[in-house]
C-alpha cells in the first residue's frame, strides 16, 4: 500500500462525510403585481416561513434574513472547526411590463468560534465565504423560494 492510498481513502471520506457541495442555483420566479407591494408580501411571506427579515431595503428591493449557525464546518481563517452561518437574501426587480423578479439566494460563511453566548450558542469571529453549498441547503432555498412565490400568487388574486 503506498501513501497515496491512505491519503486518498483520508479524502474520499471526508467527502463522504461533509457531503457534496455544488455551486448555488438561485430560486428565480416572475410576480404579478397585488394590491400591496412586493415587499410588504414577501415580509409577511418570511415571518410566517420563520426567517423574519433582519433588514429591508426598499429602495434597492432586497430582504436579508438573520444570520444562523447550520452545523459544524472547517473553512475558517484558522483551519478548525467553526460553524456554518447562512442567511437568505430575496432581491425584487422591476420589469418594463409592470410585474417583478423575484430571485432567492443563500449567503453562506464558515465562522471561526470566538465564544459562547450567554444564554448558549455561539459567537462568531473571523469567516470566510463559502462559495458552494450543499445540497440541502440548495433545497432550503428551493423551498423558501416556492413559498415566496405561493405567496405572491396568492397575494395577486
Amino acid at each position: 500500500m503506498t501513501l497515496a492510498s491512505p491519503l486518498r481513502l483520508c479524502v474520499l471520506l471526508a467527502v463522504a462525510l461533509a457531503g457534496c457541495t455544488q455551486p448555488q442555483r438561485p430560486y428565480t420566479f416572475q410576480a404579478s403585481p397585488g394590491p400591496e407591494s412586493v415587499l410588504d408580501t414577501l415580509v409577511r411571506a418570511l415571518v410566517s416561513a420563520g426567517q423574519p427579515p433582519e433588514s429591508v431595503e426598499p429602495d434597492l428591493g432586497i430582504l436579508r434574513t438573520r444570520w444562523e449557525q447550520t452545523q459544524p464546518c472547517y473553512q475558517t481563517p484558522s483551519q478548525q472547526q467553526g460553524a456554518l452561518m447562512r442567511r437568505f437574501i430575496t432581491t425584487v426587480a422591476p420589469t418594463a411590463s409592470g410585474s417583478n423578479i423575484v430571485t432567492v439566494t443563500m449567503e453562506a460563511q464558515c465562522c471561526e468560534a470566538e465564544g459562547e453566548r450567554r444564554h448558549g450558542g455561539f459567537r462568531p469571529g473571523s469567516c470566510l465565504a463559502v462559495n458552494e453549498i450543499l445540497e440541502s441547503h440548495q433545497n432550503e432555498v428551493n423551498a423558501l423560494g416556492a413559498t415566496l412565490q405561493q405567496a405572491l400568487d396568492n397575494a395577486a388574486k
